[in-house]
């Protein structure tokens, strides 16, 4: 062969082996899937092993889902799914002093059952703030800056506060611990769990509804995650009121929101940062008001126009990743409980 021809040759295949080697690089721990009422199962082991992360789901096994996404996050495929199987999920770092009380723990949460002996803390809500894209939000890199060291539990509650993430160990499991070192919590929570003596698992929890039984149970507070959610005090007298009771310490609250700010674009957190000072100013003058005023103040509040746009962007984003049956029933069972609530109130 002609040198030439033998040297274009080489770069030739040179450029085709950067190339390959690019598209695997750029593709790396994103998620490329392309299936059509697909086993629940199949589908999330797809999204673990593409994106190198570990899913734990209760949904029962026939359950079918269609997925069609391509170089996608694996947290966002996993929002996906969630929103077509009408289910939730939330990422968990959970501690034990051994391996074998986490497979226990998640054994639990895989048949459907709450893990008995368990604590959970959740902090409240997943997260405060979200991407203008409607993407999900990936908090494993969301930081934690620890205030001080003390019992593990206390420890837990107060990274879940500040963070949104959920955490969760064994309730008579109690060590001291020293103050650990700020950083992400995918870094910061297994050191904090190594520090106590234990071990850990960072997984995405994906659970199916569990209905209103589930919600009286304290679902909203972390009830069927793993374990049970501890009692959180009445942070009243500390400016919380009625939301210090359900999204925790308040100062603890704006800390988690400038966490999660922090992750989004720097163009959209000008934009973030207003929107929860709003938001804020709003719960603070109604904390204190009768249940049924602070309703019509919540009503009145929320159909302001900046505020009702903002809901209606975020509910045109969750009804992108719905199925177009999914829409169709959403949108029969809206006209559905308006025409009942119309015929509630005619004379």
């Amino acid at each position: 062969m002609d040198p030439t021809r033998r040297l274009l040759l080489a770069i030739l295949l040179a450029l085709l082996v950067l190339w390959g080697g690019w598209q695997l690089y750029a593709g790396w721990g994103l998620v490329t899937m392309n299936v059509q009422d697909a086993p629940i199962g199949k589908v999330l082991s797809a999204i673990s092993r593409q994106g190198g992360i570990e899913i734990v789901s209760d949904l029962a096994p026939e359950t079918k889902v269609s997925l069609q996404v391509k170089r996608m996050p694996p947290v966002e495929a996993l929002d996906i799914v969630a929103v077509r199987t009408d289910a939730s999920w939330r990422l968990a770092y959970l501690g034990a002093p051994d391996q074998a009380a986490l497979n226990a723990a998640l054994a639990g949460f895989r048949a459907g059952q709450e893990a008995p002996g368990w604590t959970s803390s959740g902090g409240g809500g997943f997260t405060l703030v979200e991407p203008e894209s409607g993407e999900a939000f990936d908090l494993r890199e969301v930081r934690w800056n620890p205030s001080s060291g003390g019992p593990l539990p206390d420890i837990l509650q107060e990274a879940a506060e500040k963070t949104g993430v959920l955490l969760a160990a064994p309730t008579n499991w109690l060590p001291e611990v020293a103050r650990p070192q700020p950083g992400p919590i995918s870094a910061v929570a297994p050191r904090l769990f190594r520090q106590a003596g234990g071990v850990s698992r960072e997984v995405f929890l994906l659970r199916g509804r569990g209905g209103s039984d589930d919600e009286a149970a304290g679902g909203w507070r972390g009830g069927r995650w793993i374990g049970s959610a501890p009692e959180r005090p009445d942070t009243g007298a500390r400016g919380g009121g009625w939301m210090g009771r359900v999204m925790g310490d308040p100062e603890r609250v704006a800390e988690r929101v400038e966490a999660q700010i922090a992750l989004l674009p720097a163009a959209e957190q000008p934009r973030a940062r207003e929107n929860f000072a709003t938001m804020r100013e709003f719960w603070q003058s109604v904390r204190d008001l009768p249940e049924d005023q602070r309703r019509e103040k919540a009503r009145e509040f929320f159909t302001r126009p900046e505020v009702a746009e903002a809901m209606e962007n975020r509910r045109v984003s969750r009804w992108a990743k719905m199925t177009p049956e999914q829409r169709i029933a959403r949108t029969k069972s809206y006209w559905e409980r308006k025409a009942a609530a119309q015929n509630r109130n005619a004379p």
